[in-house]
C-alpha cells in the first residue's frame, strides 16, 4: 500500500525465500541463521541493484534484529557499517500481535502464503532484539 501511494516499486521479501525456506515455514519450522542470512543477502542484492539504477523501492520485510537491518542497509554502496547513514530506510509497523496474526490469516487467504501456519511465532518474533 505504501509503495502504491508513493508510486514506488514494491518488493515482497517472501518472494526471495529459497524453496527450502518456504517448505520449512509452511511446516511451522522457524528459520535458522543458515537459512535466514542468504535470504537477507538476496534482498540486499535486489535493493542494491535498484538503488544503483536510481530507483526508489519499498521492501516488505520483517527485519526485526539489528544485524538483519545492517545487512539491508549495506545495500547502499556508500554505507559505512554501523553509521546508520544510508539510502535504505526502515518503517516500523507498530501493531499488537493479535492484529498481525489476523493480517497474516487474511494474507494467506489472498495468496498461497507459505508461512500462514507460522502465525504462532509472531509473539516470539516481536520479542526479538529490535
Amino acid at each position: 500500500m505504501l509503495a502504491k501511494v508513493l508510486n514506488y516499486s514494491f518488493l515482497d521479501a517472501d518472494d526471495f525465500h529459497s524453496q527450502s525456506n518456504k517448505e520449512k515455514m509452511h511446516q511451522g519450522i522457524p528459520l535458522s541463521e543458515e537459512g535466514r542470512i542468504p535470504w537477507l543477502e538476496s534482498l540486499q542484492d535486489a535493493l542494491r541493484e535498484r538503488l544503483a539504477g536510481g530507483k526508489t523501492v519499498v521492501l516488505s520485510c520483517s527485519s526485526l534484529q539489528k544485524k538483519y537491518r545492517e545487512i539491508l542497509r549495506s545495500s547502499d554502496s556508500n554505507y559505512q557499517l554501523r553509521s546508520y547513514v544510508s539510502a535504505t530506510k526502515f518503517v516500523l509497523l507498530d501493531a499488537k500481535a493479535e492484529v498481525l496474526a489476523e493480517r497474516l490469516k487474511k494474507r494467506a487467504a489472498r495468496r498461497e502464503a507459505f508461512h500462514a501456519s507460522n502465525s504462532f511465532a509472531i509473539k516470539d518474533r516481536l520479542a526479538a532484539d529490535r
